[in-house]
């Protein structure tokens, strides 16, 4: 059924068919639920162990309806201070025969205040994410003061915060892998739960492109720190893959199939390296059953998709979870 509907969607542009697919996920979602029992992965409460990645509802827009068609956890986002608009369009372009995406999006969203106010009016009965990053205007020595600017406007609404620091979208953002940036941010935002009533997790979202001493030195700030845990891995903007897929002339950062190696390879060293009590979310490449239990043999706690699922649809969903249950009540 889907791989006819999606057929339909992909005569359109990207982000045109995206928003197509939006309004029919809000009718039809239901028809797609089951019934799931919690659990907890090193204190977080999840449906089960696959969730959406954060860039498919950027304004916590649909999170229910991606609740009803089975994910276990819903990571919204990414949210900034003030809304922006985002890189001018086409930003996204599709490798139909890699199954990948090439999106240049730039933080499109409608700010951290407007979607405050949307997260107060629903009735939560799901696991949420809040992916936060800054606005394009504001200048490198400042962005820790976006960063907790969200995350105080947002954390009581969240299960985990997601400190984006590696987009290829936003100017300068993956210069926070840097050391002493990324220290810095870690500790407003650890001081700033220290002090609330509100505790959610809090997960650093990190680069696959970075140099082994950049990992190291994220992953020991994270190993001192009160962090809960890493997502790996955002986009590739590596220029030789982009050649390879005849996408070089074109900005943005690559997802789904054409990224799963390389984003396997940092997962395989984050595990090797990172305190085992922290968590470790992985995403990029996720199509079936098999590449969603690569990643959790690599040593993922939690598996986040994107790419996948706009490829093969919400049954690709079902398919997951129920063999992950099978396998668990068979274990």
């Amino acid at each position: 059924m889907y791989k006819i509907i999606r057929k339909i969607l992909f005569t359109f542009p990207p982000e045109f068919s995206q928003a197509i697919s939006h309004y029919f996920l809000k009718f039809f979602s239901k028809l797609y639920y089951f019934e799931q029992r919690k659990f907890e992965v090193k204190g977080l409460t999840v449906k089960n162990r696959l969730g959406l990645a954060a860039g498919l509802d950027k304004n916590g827009q649909l999170i229910k309806n991606f609740d009803d068609i089975g994910f276990g956890f819903i990571e919204i986002g990414t949210v900034t201070p003030l809304p922006q608009n985002g890189n001018k369009k086409p930003r996204i372009h599709r490798i139909i025969e890699k199954e990948s995406l090439l999106n240049s999006l730039g933080f499109p969203n409608q700010g951290a205040k407007v979607i405050r106010k949307r997260l107060m009016r629903l009735q939560k009965d799901y696991c949420l994410g809040i992916n936060i990053g800054p606005n394009k205007s504001t200048t490198p020595e400042n962005t820790h003061k976006d960063y907790l600017n969200c995350y105080e406007k947002l954390s009581e609404f969240a299960d985990f915060i997601t400190i984006n620091i590696s987009s290829p979208n936003t100017p300068n953002l993956r210069k926070l892998h840097n050391k002493e940036l990324v220290i810095k941010i870690i500790d407003e935002i650890t001081k700033s739960r220290d002090e609330s009533k509100y505790k959610p997790k809090i997960f650093i979202k990190i680069s696959p492109d970075e140099s082994e001493k950049e990992y190291l030195d994220i992953i020991g700030a994270v190993n001192k720190s009160k962090i809960d845990g890493l997502i790996v891995s955002n986009t590739s903007n590596n220029k030789k893959l982009k050649s390879i897929l005849n996408v070089a002339n074109k900005d943005g950062g690559i997802s789904g199939k054409a990224i799963k190696e390389k984003s396997n390879k940092i997962l395989k060293f984050v595990k090797s390296k990172l305190d085992q009590k922290k968590i470790i979310v992985a995403v990029g490449g996720v199509f079936d059953v098999d590449s969603y239990y690569e990643k959790l043999d690599l040593g993922a706690d939690l598996v986040q998709m994107y790419t996948g699922f706009i490829y093969e649809g919400p049954n690709l969903i079902k398919r997951i979870v129920k063999n992950d249950n099978q396998k668990s009540s068979n274990s």
